[in-house]
């Protein structure tokens, strides 16, 4: 009864996953709830099913797993990408390098240019490219 539901509703509750967590974020989340899914007890399901409250659940579902700093979507996706976002700021703020304005301006192009580039690939992709520049890995070390 599962499957026929998500069949007949996968553009709605994509729509929803979109709405709820951006377009970077989408796609992470609805298979991460439909995951989910699949691990509830399906009898309790297939009741929310024929009440026609599926929809309502999943929502609830997505929305609290997506805003939750102690769920298991936020430990399996967002924590690690906020850790390195935050320490390359810090590390960033922490140095006392002075710039001239003009320097500034074209650093801040360049990394403009780049984080648009960065939009196109998958966010696994994405965040690894980063990785490997901010904290000057070699290859080798990002394999270990």
């Amino acid at each position: 009864m599962l499957n026929k539901y998500l069949v007949d509703n996968y553009d709605k509750l994509k729509d929803m996953a979109h709405n709820i967590a951006g377009e970077k974020n989408k796609d992470d989340l609805f298979s991460f709830v439909v995951e989910e899914l699949y691990k509830c007890d399906q009898d309790r399901l297939n009741e929310i099913i024929k009440k026609k409250q599926l929809t309502f659940y999943i929502a609830r579902v997505m929305l609290n797993q997506y805003h939750s700093k102690t769920s298991r979507y936020y430990y399996r996706f967002n924590k690690y990408y906020e850790y390195h976002t935050t320490t390359t700021i810090e590390s960033i703020t922490a140095d006392n390098t002075t710039y001239n304005i003009k320097e500034k301006q074209e650093d801040e192009e360049k990394l403009e240019w780049i984080e648009e580039k960065l939009k196109d690939l998958y966010w696994f992709d994405a965040e690894l490219f980063r990785i490997y520049y901010r904290d000057s890995h070699s290859l080798n070390s990002l394999s270990k």
